[in-house]
């Protein structure tokens, strides 16, 4: 009962956190704009910039909740709570897939509507990621599932190979198709693709359902994969589920504001260091409160400070140092 009133308590905190952060990120944009641009705030641009801000905060709310249940999910099923699917390098299989609908772009008049039309763009960068991803995930986990070194380093390769591919294209480009290229791929908290909002957050809605349906299950899959098939789980079927929902949600969050390397490694831990329960009804819920937590207030401060580094890379500064904290204490364990 004492744990429950806690727990309880945390959430109410971190609600009014959120709603604070919300507060001055709003304050950042409207004020700091009308600082920026000289010219005075009247109501109607007052109202323009905070449009714009509610949907700067749908899509944070969308990426922050997304990644915080599949990493959390994701450390389950591998059993590693270092281990998050954005390492993976999700980033340059979306860089690649533009690359490639640039470059036909100029060349099939059927390959320039797919690159200009947002939602075309959307399902075939998200259609691409889960293909790769689920081949990675496939052909490693079956066999290596708690091998987090390996896994890494075949992420890191194939990242690698990716990336050069990428370059090969880009030197195919004229100037005027690179700078579209650059303009597309350029994607941040500041620069996200409005254009899927609105798309993206109702599949958010659903992949949350489906992975917070299945929290008992989770639970005993902490277990390990023995004990959880003794007790009824069937897990080889939630393996793959998992892994194509995963995927799904990985590729939303990274067309939609970029890749957020490190945000699903802190949320989840930290998740587990407040509420000190290894169940995951309360996991998913607070993980999701710290995601958004991080990215609203983060970006909040960042504008009204006028820094010019994205949260997104303090964020991963945290994240990376956490991460080798974490590292030596599992060594130490």
């Amino acid at each position: 009962m004492e744990n429950n009133k806690r727990i309880r308590r945390m959430f109410f905190v971190l609600s009014i956190l959120i709603i604070v952060a919300v507060i001055i990120y709003f304050y950042a944009r409207v004020i700091g704009k009308s600082l920026d641009s000289g010219l005075p705030l009247t109501a109607d641009i007052a109202k323009k910039i905070a449009s714009r801000s509610a949907m700067s905060i749908l899509g944070m709310t969308v990426s922050a909740a997304l990644i915080a249940v599949v990493s959390l999910a994701f450390q389950t099923i591998t059993e590693n709570r270092i281990l998050t699917p954005s390492m993976i390098g999700f980033d340059s299989v979306f860089m690649a897939t533009q690359s490639v609908l640039v470059f036909l772009a100029s060349r099939w008049a059927v390959s320039k509507h797919l690159f200009s039309n947002p939602y075309l763009n959307f399902l075939i960068t998200t259609g691409m990621m889960m293909v790769i991803s689920m081949l990675m995930y496939r052909i490693i986990l079956r066999k290596n599932k708690n091998n987090i070194v390996f896994l890494l380093l075949f992420g890191l390769i194939l990242s690698g190979m990716i990336r050069s591919f990428t370059n090969y294209i880009e030197v195919l480009l004229n100037p005027q198709e690179f700078q579209q290229l650059k303009a597309v791929t350029s994607v941040t908290i500041t620069n996200m693709n409005t254009g899927i909002i609105l798309l993206a957050a109702p599949v958010m809605l659903v992949l949350v359902f489906l992975f917070m349906r299945k929290s008992r299950e989770y639970d005993v899959m902490l277990l390990s994969e023995s004990n959880a098939k003794s007790l009824g789980v069937p897990y080889t079927k939630r393996l793959n589920t998992n892994l194509i929902l995963i995927a799904l949600a990985m590729a939303i969050t990274t067309a939609l504001i970029g890749p957020l390397t490190f945000l699903g490694l802190l949320a989840v831990n930290i998740a587990r260091e407040l509420f000190r329960t290894y169940k995951h009804s309360v996991l998913f819920i607070g993980s999701i409160l710290i995601a958004i937590l991080f990215l609203v207030l983060g970006q909040g401060i960042v504008e009204l400070l006028r820094y010019a580094t994205p949260v997104t890379v303090l964020i991963d500064l945290v994240g990376g140092v956490y991460m080798i904290c974490l590292i030596l204490k599992e060594n130490k364990l």
